[in-house]
């Protein structure tokens, strides 16, 4: 099947999906988001690139896109917020993806990003709404907990990346591969990082690894090694 690798990104934030598929080849040709500050930085990144704010007000998507990303809010879905849940005010903003995409051919891919949570609260009621949603649609779905440690960000944040496709197996993109390529040489020749525990001892040490960042630190309070 030829691929237009066109895609679009909903409840974009500053763009960390979109910006991380265009360098496996694929173009943005819509976005929205709805937040001023992450509007500015868009617009920087995607300066060609139409934007529009309410996702509420968007009446269609390109119709020749095979992809469209969403993380879509979180407020109502993390142990951060007041745990809604999936009907929420915000998060219940995830229906706006499946009416957008709703359509006699709908995009190939879907891509939907949220906190990990969201597998456990009301049961799994956020899960089973997503999913039912799907396949009503005609998508065969997959989902699995990533951590940013994973992928050289220097801070513990997981998220649930679910695939959704309407042609393909997702669980052979999400599954397929685990481990990227191992590093050859002397080890002294790549930086490495070093930190210690919030307790009375512990000390960890990595190649390539930099102290991680941990919510709600300030100077002076180490963070917990990675490793």
């Amino acid at each position: 099947m030829t691929s237009s690798r066109s895609m679009v990104g909903l409840f974009a934030g500053i763009g960390g999906l979109e910006l991380g598929l265009s360098e496996h080849g694929w173009n943005t040709e819509l976005l929205c988001e709805i937040d001023p500050g992450a509007q500015a930085v868009l617009r920087s990144r995607f300066a060609d690139v139409p934007l529009h704010g309410d996702v509420t007000k968007l009446r269609a998507l390109p119709s020749d896109i095979e992809l469209v990303a969403a993380g879509f809010p979180c407020q109502d879905l993390s142990q951060a917020g007041k745990t809604a849940g999936i009907t929420g005010a915000r998060s219940g903003l995830v229906d706006e993806v499946f009416r957008l995409v709703k359509r006699k051919k709908g995009p190939r891919w879907l891509l939907i990003e949220n906190v990990p949570f969201m597998l456990q609260l009301g049961k799994g009621a956020a899960m089973r709404h997503i999913t039912d949603a799907l396949e009503d649609l005609g998508y065969t779905w997959a989902y699995r907990v990533v951590d940013a440690r994973a992928f050289g960000l220097p801070q513990r944040r997981q998220r649930v990346i679910m695939l959704a496709s309407r042609t393909d197996d997702p669980r052979e993109i999400l599954f397929g591969q685990d481990a990227g390529e191992r590093l050859g040489g002397d080890p002294a020749d790549y930086p490495c990082g070093f930190y210690w525990t919030e307790g009375t001892r512990g000390l960890g040490w990595a190649v390539n690894a930099v102290p991680t960042l941990k919510g709600g630190s300030s100077v002076g309070i180490p963070s917990q090694p990675a490793v």
